[in-house]
């Protein structure tokens, strides 16, 4: 089962996936590529929460207590490290000055060893860190007797005799100092995470945010019309490259700008293929109002390019094949008759000269089949 902390990083990472509108925008923000660093976070917060989740308090004497206990810390500080990374590059556009900030710097009340006031709950926890094993022979540090004055210390190792709280012995460089003992609660380092963890919801309306402002920007910027298939199509292509580049939409008008630039030499097919192009013409003003709105209704072109195929034994292989050719340049071998012998009635196959004109006579076939069965794109 899922971790709570595992379904918010989630819908994070779907949040940051969605429409393309952060890969698209952030790859080049300010002169850095903020998508990186997004992905960074993301991949890194799973690695921490994944450890919080899993992670048992060890409550029995033992020297390797000291680098669990230690994981679970740089669990909790890769976590954040990566929230912040996320707040610069969201919030903070990724300005240099700004890097390293955070939404918490300030904030105090999570560490009941803090005597000072003045220290805050981030300042705390890297003393924590240094001491339970980042550099606990060399420290440099505000816990001491003396707080907020730093002390030169060296630390013990962690003694972990409950699964609440653990404690590290702190001895002094200056011989006028005591050694102190620093104890640690679970339940506060928890309270330290989550309140930096559940930011998440806050960056995930950033998201949300950050896109209705490009997308209200895009809307206002309008399309240009043409009456034109071809040119509509082409500055289509164009206005989708500027907007999220979506790969769906520019696929379509790939597959669009193939048909209608595919000569059909058989007369006798030319009122299908005319009532064909007719629906697809149609099928490009829905396709321009969603690239126009950025958004991703469904449209009776996907089922005017993508007919169901038909249930006859290699009929599906054989297509595949050809769409292969058609759309990939790629070789792959087919069988004539398997492909048109079950559509001839529909469709005349004489004379024809490419691969296109075969692919699209044996799609608008495939069409006419799927209406007859009561399944006509809407």
């Amino acid at each position: 089962m899922i971790g709570k902390y595992s379904e918010l990083s989630n819908k994070f990472r779907e949040k940051a996936n969605d429409h393309n509108f952060l890969c698209f925008q952030y790859s080049n923000k300010n002169e850095h590529d903020l998508w990186s660093c997004i992905c960074s976070s993301m991949d890194w917060i799973d690695v921490g929460v994944q450890y919080i989740e899993n992670f048992q308090p060890p409550n029995h004497p033992s020297l390797l207590n000291c680098m669990e206990i230690f994981s679970f810390i740089q669990a909790i500080d890769i976590t954040y490290e990566a929230i912040k990374s996320l707040f610069w590059a969201l919030v903070n556009n990724g300005e240099e000055s700004k890097k390293g900030r955070s939404p918490f710097y300030e904030e105090k009340g999570c560490f009941s060893s803090i005597k000072n006031n003045t220290i805050t709950d981030d300042k705390f926890f890297k003393e924590i860190r240094a001491c339970c094993g980042a550099h606990p022979t060399d420290l440099y540090t505000y816990i001491s007797d003396d707080e907020p004055k730093k002390q030169e210390r060296y630390a013990s190792w962690i003694c972990a005799e409950t699964n609440s709280s653990f404690s590290v012995r702190l001895y002094p460089n200056d011989t006028s100092n005591k050694t102190i003992t620093v104890n640690v609660s679970y339940a506060e380092l928890m309270d330290y995470f989550e309140k930096r963890f559940y930011y998440l919801n806050n960056l995930i309306d950033k998201i949300d945010e950050l896109f209705e402002v490009f997308r209200e920007e895009k809307i206002n910027d309008i399309i240009q019309k043409s009456s034109n298939p071809i040119e509509q199509l082409k500055i289509l292509k164009d206005a989708n490259a500027d907007r999220l580049d979506n790969q769906y939409f520019d696929e379509t008008i790939e597959q669009l700008l193939l048909f209608f630039n595919t000569q059909f030499e058989s007369k006798e097919n030319e009122s299908i293929v005319e009532n064909y192009r007719e629906k697809l013409i149609s099928g490009i003003d829905e396709l321009y109002e969603n690239i126009q709105k950025l958004e991703y209704k469904e449209m009776k072109l996907n089922k005017l390019l993508s007919p169901p195929t038909i249930d006859i034994e290699w009929f599906g292989y054989e297509y595949t094949a050809l769409l292969a050719q058609v759309f990939e340049n790629r070789y792959k071998r087919y069988h004539f008759k398997t492909l048109t012998e079950p559509l001839k009635k529909y469709v005349n196959f004489d004379n024809i000269r490419t691969q296109s004109e075969l692919y699209w006579l044996i799609t608008i076939a495939l069409n006419i089949v799927d209406e007859q069965n009561g399944n006509k794109a809407k």
